[in-house]
């Protein structure tokens, strides 16, 4: 990917109350790959359908442009691994962490470097010779998820997954659990999470998992569900494992951390990372632990509620969901002053915790940019993937407030780079024509 720098300027209206930043328009060059579509046919990443997230030529086109070497990097928000995967294939070292025990999952199991073609379409093929066997007492041999809504119930009108996908599904975790190599376990329920929606009655829609037209309309029979397994292990995985050389000179696997970041941050060597690439959850009320409640519940990642509360409450302040302490209010000219225009509408917030969500959204991202800054060289960058906000017809600049509170811990800001225009929600289309999506490029002093 050609990286051509400073197409056009977008001046900040107010010089003398904000600090200034060159706005630079990517949209020729980022407004393909900022998605993670351009993935779903990437050999490993093609294993499961991920939603969010940015594409493998973005992590290239980062690369090519650096002017110094990077010999070891940085993602604080690993989701399903694309940056750390795509480092490893350079031979660059990357700590990561997740919070999400289905997208540790998932990105650890992408980044195993020992798979062995022989022995996993040996396991394969054991696999779909049981599924195509005689079926089993599964219901007797193997416990339900513990969710409420995700199996027919007395008393509830609407559910997940109908008797038939569930003992499907049932029969599939089943002879997972049966394998003695937990690597081959792990690539088995990624295999299986790949499936889950296509085989429930809902999908994924936007913020929340909505019910499917006509849901309750649809049968899909058990033996369906095995061969739906055995069809993505066919046409995603074992291609892969036939055809591509796994063996790397480093493990990105082993520095892949379970946890809040902003705990875990700690471990990293102060002085010791050259490159950062992330792209943190944005500030959209999106509630990553609802969006993958499917896969925590089935692949048994949560075991009861308050599994989940304690996950939720270790998220990022994204959404309203989360009640804890908040930070100390930041001394950032343009959140100050949103904060205090969206306050007017108080009386009309659809839920009371907005302005502490919007609050501690930010007072994470300082406290992940002052711990980055004792980590980082001096002269290396960081790649800092966000986007704008607008609630109540008041525009959030995000990327020019992270680019302050940046500043504020001991970063120059090279540019800001507009990569995509999104669409504001219905609500707010008639104040804000759109958002802009933004990678800010910073360097620690």
């Amino acid at each position: 990917m050609e990286v051509v720098l400073k197409k056009s300027v977008t001046i900040v209206k107010d010089q003398d109350k904000y600090p200034n930043y060159t706005i630079t328009d990517y949209r020729n060059i980022y407004g393909g790959i900022m998605q993670f579509d351009k993935n779903k046919s990437e050999p490993i990443h093609q294993w499961y359908p991920f939603v969010e997230g940015y594409s493998r030529e973005f992590i290239d086109g980062i690369i090519k442009e650096l002017p110094y070497k990077v010999e070891q990097a940085l993602e604080p928000f690993a989701g399903s691994g694309t940056t750390p995967l795509e480092l490893q294939r350079k031979n660059i070292a990357c700590y990561s962490f997740e919070v999400s025990p289905f997208m540790h999952l998932l990105a650890t199991t992408k980044l195993e470097t020992s798979y062995d073609s022989r022995q996993s379409v040996s396991i394969f093929e054991d696999i779909k010779k049981d599924l195509r066997g005689k079926l089993l007492p599964i219901r007797s041999l193997m416990s339900l998820p513990l969710a409420r809504t995700y199996q027919p119930r007395k008393g509830k009108d609407k559910w997940v997954f109908d008797k038939s996908v569930m003992n499907g599904i049932l029969d599939i975790k089943y002879r997972i659990l049966s394998i003695d190599d937990l690597k081959y376990q792990k690539l088995l329920k990624v295999a299986l999470a790949s499936i889950l929606l296509e085989v429930s009655n809902v999908y994924r829609n936007g913020k929340c998992l909505s019910y499917k037209k006509d849901w309750n309309e649809t049968t899909i029979s058990r033996r369906s569900v095995h061969e739906k397994f055995i069809s993505r292990l066919e046409d995603k995985i074992i291609p892969d494992l036939n055809t591509i050389d796994f063996s790397s000179k480093v493990d990105n696997q082993s520095i892949c951390q379970l946890g809040d970041v902003r705990k875990l941050l700690s471990n990293v060597p102060d002085d010791s990372i050259d490159l950062v690439i992330t792209s943190p959850p944005y500030l959209n009320t999106r509630d990553y632990t609802d969006i993958y409640l499917t896969e925590l519940w089935v692949l048994d990642l949560v075991n009861d509620y308050s599994d989940l509360r304690d996950l939720r409450s270790n998220t990022l302040f994204s959404h309203v969901q989360i009640k804890r302490d908040l930070y100390s209010k930041l001394d950032v000219s343009r959140l100050r002053d949103v904060y205090d225009e969206i306050s007017h509408f108080k009386e009309e917030f659809w839920n009371k915790n907005l302005l502490n969500m919007i609050e501690g959204y930010f007072g994470d991202m300082d406290s992940i940019l002052d711990m980055l800054s004792k980590k980082m060289k001096i002269g290396r960058r960081i790649y800092f993937n966000v986007a704008n906000s607008a609630y109540y017809g008041q525009e959030i600049l995000v990327d020019e407030i992270i680019a302050e509170i940046a500043q504020n811990n001991g970063f120059s800001i090279l540019e800001i780079r507009e990569a995509r225009r999104l669409s504001p929600s219905g609500q707010q289309k008639d104040k804000i024509e759109y958002l802009r999506e933004s990678v800010i490029v910073m360097e620690k002093l």
